[in-house]
């Protein structure tokens, strides 16, 4: 028996996975990443710990109750590889899934606004035709062993082209043993009429996303009518009013993208549009423009979308006091609970595609209307870009990069953007991969502690 036990106490280890921080206002703090546990520690506790994560024999010297209380907080583990080998297996799972089909549709690369940092700005407003419509419906059909659908409509503004929106959810609804599951829109709102918003209710969104950044003058200076720049504030908020009316099971979540030249507006607005729509199916979130400066820098230098976050563009430790100021100033309930995450999006999923109004196949959003990163077209029958389709699908991902490997929050985080690692490797890019709580740990799991005890 007492053999048993040392050999047991032999393999024991000291969780990677385990942070061990000092707050300057809690104190000493353990946070396991795979077990999402949370324990304060006393000074004595926090620096035999700190040893144990340096010598795992020391472990013997715990007392049987620290033992088991450090064990079923996953502090101490058998095999600290297990819980890797898991998330990988359920990441390969999503990846080939086969059946789920997700697809972004773009209807028209068109839009009717004209956004001082979009990244579409110089893409043809190119229509999708009725023959294409036929094809992606071939495309969707083609996939016999898919039983659930789950569609976004994507721009462009989709809504320009909601003729063929119209036409292709008709033939959707009539392909035998297919369950439209997850319908989603992202929109800037504008043309979102009362015709558009009762058809929508014989064919029910799951969420729409609608931008509107800042309160209203911040708003009208960057995402104005195209081309005469002529104000959208209002017509928006008035249709998103008419929206909920019509579709209230439909969640609306209302984006403000924000950079240092419109940040401090965000909280206006979120309490304008919290306290109009309080009780409805809406949500207010804060959402900041993508540093685009390391790609293209020299044949951009012009397009503020390609380089103006040089000085406007949120840093991640900015980010994290961002969302501090917006908790702890303006007591918003911002939730700092980390949560586990399998990781990945549609661009690593072999059944997830985005289909331009030509009917070309993409793996990301960000690639809409490069004609370098088409890996297919719907009215063809074979894939013609193997080689970006592997490296999406196949990759280098979080699963075999070493820091992501052995960080310590790897369990809650999902790798970051695929289209920024990818920029990263091929293009020589330095995209942000980490998120805001991953890049300032202490002051994340500080915050979310304090909602903790609370």
């Amino acid at each position: 028996m007492w053999k048993n036990t040392i050999i047991a106490l032999k393999n024991m280890v000291f969780s990677k996975y385990n942070f061990l921080f000092e707050s300057s206002k809690y104190g000493y703090l353990l946070y396991n990443s795979a077990s999402n546990a949370f324990i304060r520690l006393d000074r004595s506790s926090f620096e035999g710990l700190k040893k144990i994560e340096q010598d795992a024999s020391l472990i013997s010297g715990l007392s049987d109750s620290s033992l088991e209380k450090l064990k079923k907080a996953k502090v101490i583990v058998n095999d600290d590889n297990q819980f890797f080998y898991n998330k990988r297996m359920n990441f390969y799972f999503n990846t080939f899934d086969a059946v789920n089909l997700g697809l972004a549709i773009a209807p028209t690369t068109h839009c009717n606004f004209n956004c001082s940092y979009c990244y579409e700005s110089n893409r043809r407003p190119i229509y999708m035709t009725p023959e294409i419509e036929r094809g992606v419906i071939r495309f969707i059909k083609g996939y016999e062993r898919v039983k659930n659908l789950n569609l976004t409509w994507y721009g462009g503004e989709p809504l320009m082209g909601f003729d063929t929106i119209k036409r292709l959810l008709s033939d959707i609804k009539d392909i035998a043993g297919l369950k439209l599951c997850h319908h989603t829109m992202t929109s800037n709102g504008y043309l979102l009429t009362r015709e558009k918003s009762l058809f929508f209710k014989d064919y029910p969104l799951t969420c729409i996303q609608i931008t509107i950044d800042g309160n209203k003058q911040a708003h009208n200076n960057r995402r104005t009518l195209a081309p005469n720049r002529m104000p959208t504030y209002d017509a928006i908020v008035e249709n998103i009013e008419q929206f909920i009316d019509i579709n209230p099971d439909t969640r609306i979540a209302i984006r403000a993208n924000l950079d240092h030249s419109n940040s401090e507006t965000f909280i206006e607005v979120f309490k304008e549009l919290s306290d109009r729509w309080k009780g409805k199916n809406v949500i207010v979130y804060p959402a900041f423009v993508k540093d685009f400066q390391s790609i293209n820098s020299e044949t951009n230098k012009d397009n503020f979308a390609a380089n103006g976050c040089r000085d406007v563009c949120f840093t991640t430790s900015e980010k994290m006091q961002f969302f501090e100021e917006l908790h702890k100033k303006y007591d918003v309930d911002v939730n700092f609970r980390p949560e586990y995450t399998v990781g990945g999006c549609g661009a690593t999923i072999v059944n997830y595609f985005v289909i331009g109004p030509k009917g070309e196949l993409y793996k990301c959003w960000n690639d809409i209307g490069d004609e370098n990163s088409v890996v297919g077209n719907v009215m063809g029958d074979k894939i013609t870009n193997y080689e970006l389709l592997s490296r999406y699908i196949g990759g280098p991902n979080m699963m075999d990069d070493p820091k992501c490997c052995e960080c310590k929050l790897f369990p809650i985080c999902d790798g970051g953007c695929a289209w920024n690692r990818h920029k990263n490797i091929f293009n020589g890019a330095r995209m942000q991969l980490c998120s805001s709580r991953i890049s300032s740990p202490e002051k994340a799991f500080e915050l979310y502690y304090e909602q903790l005890i609370k």
